[in-house]
This record gives C-alpha cells, sequence and structure tokens, in this order.
C-alpha cells in the first residue's frame, strides 16, 4: 500500500528550490518557493492568494515541480532555476513537460509601482498603462520564462480564474488576509 506524505514550503518569494523525498514527510522547507520530487510517495503542497501556483509534469520521467511565483520569485527566476534543477536531477526534456498555471490575480487588478514594472519591460504585453498607473500580468511573464526555457507553448495551460474578482477563492489584494488556498500536487 502507497502511504502518501505532504510536503509544504515556508514561501519567502524567493529562489529557493528543494528536491525532496519521502524522508521529507509533513516538513515544511524553509526559504522555498519551488519543490520537486521523483517520489510517487510524496504529495508537494503550494499556499497562494494572489501569486502563481505553478505544477510541472514530466511523464517520461514520472517527476513533478511545483512553483510559487509572485513578482519576486519571477525576477528571480525561479521558474528557470526549477526547470534546470529538474533537468538536472531527473534528465527532464523541458520540451515534454506540461506546466499548469492555476487561478491568481489577473492584470486588471495588480497595480504595481514602477519600480516593479521596470523589472518586466522586456516582457511584450506584461505592462498595461491606465489612467497614470501601471497593471503587470505575473501569468504573462510565467509564460514568457517558461517557454524561454524550451517548454513548448502548447504544453502550457493557463487557468485564467482571477483570485481578486472570483470571490470562492482568496485574494490578499481584495481581502487583506493572511489565509491562503492550497495546491496540491503528487506524480
Amino acid at each position: 500500500m502507497l502511504i502518501l506524505r505532504m510536503i509544504s514550503m515556508q514561501q519567502v518569494h524567493g529562489s529557493g528550490v528543494f528536491l525532496v523525498d519521502h524522508n521529507d514527510d509533513g516538513k515544511i522547507i524553509k526559504g522555498c518557493d519551488a519543490l520537486i520530487s521523483n517520489d510517487p510517495g510524496v504529495i508537494l503542497s503550494v499556499r497562494v492568494a494572489d501569486c502563481l501556483p505553478i505544477s510541472v509534469v514530466d511523464k517520461k520521467n514520472r517527476s513533478i515541480g511545483l512553483i510559487h511565483a509572485g513578482w519576486r520569485g519571477l525576477d528571480k527566476k525561479i521558474i528557470v532555476k526549477t526547470v534546470r534543477l529538474m533537468a538536472r536531477e531527473f534528465s527532464s526534456e523541458p520540451k515534454v513537460l506540461k506546466v499548469t498555471i492555476g487561478p491568481h490575480i489577473c492584470q486588471k487588478h495588480y497595480e504595481v509601482k514602477n519600480d516593479v514594472s521596470s523589472k518586466f519591460a522586456k516582457f511584450s504585453g506584461a505592462i498595461l498603462q491606465k489612467d497614470n498607473k501601471e497593471f503587470l500580468d505575473l501569468a504573462k511573464i510565467a509564460e514568457f520564462q517558461l517557454t524561454e526555457s524550451g517548454i513548448k507553448k502548447e504544453n502550457i495551460k493557463t487557468n485564467k480564474t482571477c483570485t481578486f474578482e472570483d470571490p470562492l477563492l482568496l485574494s490578499f489584494r481584495r481581502d487583506k488576509t493572511s489565509r491562503r488556498f492550497t495546491v496540491e500536487l503528487n506524480i
């Protein structure tokens, strides 16, 4: 009988990517914003309220990755680092990886200051300027970084549900809450 073990992240909006297995059962990995594993006995867990929950699946090599990405993580290349570590540890080829970007805050509700938007100026269409305000599209930046990492565009599925607009989902920007919803992934 297979016993599944939950492993979580102490998310810090950084670029820490950690390889885990059943020996990490019940742990909250400190300083971590992405987990990878090829252990079928583990469940990876991420908590979000506006940031991107990103799952990466390698069916060929039976391995997975789960990423927490806000603007800071995207700026620190958390996606690129996760894909590279999966390639190194599991021989995962980016062209066969399947990626899902879960519900997140949409551009319309994600206002940022120029010090943040300027970090992403090279990503065409990721910044919307309206009424002297700037709005960032986190998913578009993630999609760019995923394709730059070698993942095929057709292998990326983006859930367009906005956490700010959907009252059934938690949103930090809407509610100023410390509560989060959990996304889990296993092989």
